[in-house]
């Protein structure tokens, strides 16, 4: 396959919106686990935790750089999702891009604006099942969408 496929408008929404999709998935697991990442959680004592740590603030970066060009793509697109403008849609795309934004926000800063409001279990809980039920409802219905977020 050519690159120039990899880099066509719409196969970097589609990787930009799995990426984010995974990023929930695992942000709502580091919440669950009292906001630390998963790999660090399972890999704290490993001699590899430099690399794996410089390797998650990359993803962390990534996963702001999706949501940025989600932003962009949005916004080129009319400012809907899904082709709409349906509340449910608009709230769970917004909760993904804000979460991805922070996250590249991390990876560069080093600083977790989410996290710095407050280290709250419950919070952190309720932040857990909102991302879950933010990426199933997005999955699915871009999955109704035909694989297409805008």
């Amino acid at each position: 396959m050519d690159f120039k496929d990899h880099t066509h408008p719409d196969k970097l929404e589609r990787y930009s919106f799995l990426w984010s999709e995974v990023r929930l998935v695992v942000g709502a697991a580091a919440l669950l686990l009292g906001g630390v990442p998963p790999v660090l959680y399972f890999l704290a004592f490993s001699p590899l935790y430099g690399l794996v740590y410089a390797l998650l603030k990359l993803a962390w970066v990534i996963s702001g750089v999706a949501s940025a060009y989600l932003v962009y793509r949005w916004y080129q697109n009319g400012m809907k999702v899904f082709g709409g403008n349906e509340t449910k849609d608009t709230v769970a795309f917004a909760v993904s891009i804000a979460s991805g934004l922070n996250l590249g926000f991390v990876g560069i800063a080093g600083t977790n604006i989410g996290m710095s409001i407050t280290s709250n279990y419950i919070v952190f809980v309720a932040a857990a099942v909102l991302y879950l039920a933010v990426a199933y409802h997005l999955y699915t219905r871009w999955k109704k969408q035909g694989e297409k977020l805008f």
